[in-house]
């Protein structure tokens, strides 16, 4: 016999090693044992793992061939804005979005995939988020007919447009005065979040946030930062009032620089369309106060998100960091 060896110790105190010797013949059985287990282990864990994640053929969609199948047709009437402010619905493309949707508490209508992501098992994990009740397949040309996208990612979704609700008193403040690019607009959202915005009010003139191109320009923002309609700039200007905002637009013609402002304080941004800068309503406002990102050359300005970007992130900035503008 040999004496037990210090890793088999524990054996013994549970109680299913009782000598403190243990005769040689066993030794390789149980040191066989001790090595093979855990790799069983972890084999079976992710066995139960798999099982848990796949979606399997019992579990597989509906399959939809029709044009006229009232589903699709639906998703394919989210493509207008009239659509989506009626129904309330909203259309998701792209795995990245619809798991953003799926984070941030939302819970999908229905999820259509093609056939082609579907056998290729390339959508198992996000179709094992959403009950199988709601999803279904059908052809790549028809996914195409329902998708907005000229290359398809193969999944789309049906959700309940969310209502974020602004806080009482926001300290940061995004007005966009007629964006009325999608994208632009999209991107300025996804700076908003970045940037810890608390709120953006859109004026008329403004592209639907909700809108596909919007929607695959924010990258989920929208999910993150709360959004109000308004009619005019007297409205937007009378909640900015409420809430002790400093205002500041964001134009090429501005007296002071963006780093110049001090935005430690509550603070509201106004940015404008490319194609028409700041309304002229905002800037007559006497309370709004002009600020330009000064740039090299004999540029004239930038592109409206990216304008936004630079002066929401230089905000963001000085409340991490408590420094003093200049």
């Amino acid at each position: 016999s040999v004496e037990e060896p210090s890793a088999l110790a524990h054996c013994r105190s549970s109680g299913r090693l009782h000598s403190h010797k243990i005769r040689a013949p066993h030794m390789a059985a149980v040191f066989l044992a001790a090595a093979v287990l855990p790799s069983v282990q972890r084999a079976a864990r992710r066995a139960s793992t798999a099982r848990l994640l796949a979606f399997t053929s019992d579990m597989k969609p509906q399959h939809l061939n029709s044009p006229n199948n009232p589903r699709l047709k639906l998703a394919k009437r989210l493509h207008a804005r009239r659509q989506r402010e009626k129904t309330g619905l909203i259309l998701l493309e792209g795995q990245r979005l619809i798991a953003d949707a799926l984070d941030a508490g939302l819970s999908a209508d229905f999820v259509l995939v093609s056939d082609e992501q579907l056998r290729d098992g390339a959508l198992d994990r996000l179709l094992a988020r959403v009950p199988a009740e709601i999803a279904a397949s059908t052809t790549a040309p028809l996914f195409r007919d329902v998708s907005d996208t000229t290359t398809p990612a193969g999944v789309l979704a049906l959700f309940q447009k969310p209502i974020l609700t602004l806080p009482p008193s926001p300290s940061l403040v995004l007005v966009c005065d007629s964006i009325s690019d999608p994208g632009n607009l999209g991107t300025l959202l996804r700076a908003s979040a970045a940037a810890g915005v608390d709120g953006c009010l859109l004026m008329a003139g403004c592209a639907d946030p909700w809108g596909p191109k919007a929607l695959r320009a924010g990258m989920g923002a929208q999910f993150r930062v709360p959004m109000m309609q308004v009619d005019s700039w007297a409205g937007a200007a009378a909640s900015l009032v409420e809430w002790g905002c400093a205002i500041r637009a964001a134009d090429a013609g501005g007296t002071s620089a963006h780093y110049d402002c001090d935005w430690r304080d509550a603070s509201a941004l106004v940015v404008g369309s490319e194609a028409h800068g700041i309304s002229r309503e905002v800037l007559a406002d006497p309370r709004v106060h002009s600020c330009s990102i000064p740039m090299a050359g004999d540029l004239e300005s930038l592109n409206a998100a990216v304008a936004g970007a630079i002066v929401l992130h230089e905000a963001q900035r000085q409340r991490m960091t408590g420094a003093v503008p200049r």
